[in-house]
């Protein structure tokens, strides 16, 4: 007994001593974090539901001057389908369906026979994404899309499936506005009543719900997802206002089952206990849950982690992100994004060791923020040195204040300092676009010229930067040249229907 005494008293001062300096370590990191404003949002980070740090930066409304607190509530985006998939597996658990079952067996209407309930929970259907409603917005611009459309837009539309369902991944949120449909019918209530009588109660998350109307309208106290309009711009607006993001912030923002569950941080953290201690489901259902979807040919899928920087890899499981990293071995989680806003999930399973972050500006360190989290949490070292800046915005910035010719000095000078510096072709082009469509003061259209040209310049491969150049020639009267670029973009690519149309169109001009 003394020895166990004497044990107790080493041992218990250590760690004391160990908790103590991953504290330090971790005020250190985001008292920088706070004073680069790398991240804008709430970040808490717990062990077995012990909260070790829980700290916000910045504003959940910028136009006001409201701040994000520790009750904040943020919208969760695709966080949401980890709590759509565990009602669905409380079915399940109940006997009220297989996962097996083909989801025609529930919906007599839906098109896609073959398509399982285990295909919508993996995203591995084929099925459509937002891309469904482009054609009835374009009819009805008003349409805001709710769950009891999606079938008979599926039907109306008669898209045929991506590929054979099992036989690819492909992330897709009508996969999880189905499964809320399911959920619905199988438990004869909504699904914001379902998810609070069974997992937000069960949970004691009291600062979460589902909202049956617009977020932004149900509560005042959320924060508000904000973005820059332009690459060039540096005043942050809220997304919704955006117009060219209406499509996704306004016309797709109501379908739940996907997205758009409000809670904090602290909340958030209580389903994490409340599920892995076996509260919501079994133990066996919280493993399938957390296994690996398996595709027709056997094979697992395998990839880059999505969010979390670093060598780990990432799977799917049933409405599970999976992450394997070395050092510190296998974790499960999810990540979200909504024009303007990132959000973050993560357990490592074997220490309890958690990760919950969201920035309501969706920066570009976040995915450096919750990769150091993680690390600090483990004992290992945060990402060294700063988020690259983007190439692509300084050109911006330049050419802005100074003109082509400055813009191309200054992209130049600093094109080989990579360790600072990232350039990305999709960047350049999107910035060509925002000159060319979306401003309106003087030499937009010739600083969008500019900016297409470069970009021809630096991927001369790539078929999509001569057909962007060849719009903003064809845009500003300059036809002919527009042609030349329009046929070396279906060289390249001579499956570009769109670029093969524009192109015979100028012809039919110059006749």
């Amino acid at each position: 007994m003394r020895r166990l005494v004497f044990l107790v008293l080493i041992i218990l001062p250590a760690i004391r001593i160990a908790a103590q300096h991953r504290l330090e370590k971790l005020n250190i990191y985001f008292n920088e974090v706070a004073l680069k404003e790398t991240i804008n949002g709430n970040v808490l980070l717990a062990e077995r539901g012990r909260i070790i740090y829980n700290r916000s930066f910045g504003y959940a409304d910028f136009r006001s001057g409201r701040e994000n607190h520790a009750d904040t509530h943020f919208n969760l985006a695709s966080i949401s389908k980890v709590f759509t998939s565990t009602a669905v597996l409380q079915l399940k658990e109940k006997g009220r369906l297989k996962l097996d079952d083909a989801f025609k067996k529930y919906f007599k209407d839906f098109p896609y026979p073959q398509i399982t309930v285990r295909h919508l929970l993996t995203h591995t259907s084929g099925l459509p994404d937002l891309e469904l409603y482009e054609n009835l917005i374009k009819q009805f611009p008003d349409t805001v899309v709710h769950n009891d459309i999606i079938i008979p837009t599926l039907i109306k539309e008669n898209m045929p499936l991506y590929f054979n369902p099992g036989d690819k991944f492909s992330y897709c949120n009508t996969n999880y506005s189905l499964l809320a449909l399911l959920v619905e019918k199988l438990s004869g209530q909504s699904f914001g009543n379902y998810l609070a009588d069974h997992i937000f109660r069960p949970a004691k998350m009291s600062d979460t719900y589902l909202p049956t109307t617009s977020y932004r309208l149900a509560d005042s106290a959320i924060a508000v997802s904000h973005t820059r309009v332009r690459l060039f711009d540096t005043a942050y607006v809220p997304a919704y206002e955006v117009e060219r993001y209406r499509y996704t912030e306004y016309n797709n923002s109501a379908a739940a089952g996907a997205s758009d569950i409000i809670t904090t941080t602290t909340d958030l953290l209580k389903f994490d206990d409340a599920f892995f201690s076996g509260r919501l489901l079994n133990k066996a259902s919280v493993e399938e849950a957390l296994t690996p979807v398996k595709l027709n040919d056997g094979q697992s899928l395998d990839e880059r982690m999505d969010t979390m920087e670093g060598e780990g890899r990432g799977s799917y499981g049933l409405g599970w992100e999976l992450f394997e990293q070395p050092g510190i071995g296998k974790s499960a989680g999810h990540g979200g994004f909504k024009r303007g806003l990132a959000t973050f999930y993560c357990r490592d399973l074997e220490s309890g060791k958690t990760v919950i972050a969201f920035d309501n500006t969706a920066g570009k360190a976040f995915g450096k923020v919750v990769t150091s989290s993680f690390n600090l949490l483990h004992d290992y070292p945060a990402i060294a040195g700063d988020a690259k800046i983007s190439l692509t915005e300084v050109y911006a910035q330049a050419m802005i204040h100074g003109g082509a010719e400055n813009a191309a000095t200054c992209f130049n000078t600093l094109k080989d300092d990579t360790t600072h510096y990232y350039f990305s072709e999709q960047e350049m082009n999107r910035l060509g676009y925002e000159f060319l469509y979306f401003s309106t003061f003087k030499d937009c259209k010739t600083y969008a010229i500019e900016t297409f040209k470069i970009n021809t310049l630096l991927f001369p491969h790539s078929y999509n930067t001569y057909d962007s150049y060849a719009e903003a020639l064809a845009d500003t009267g300059r036809k002919r040249e527009a042609l030349l670029m329009y046929q070396k973009s279906l060289d390249l690519n001579p499956e570009n229907k769109e670029g093969r149309m524009a192109m015979e169109k100028i012809m039919t001009q110059l006749k």
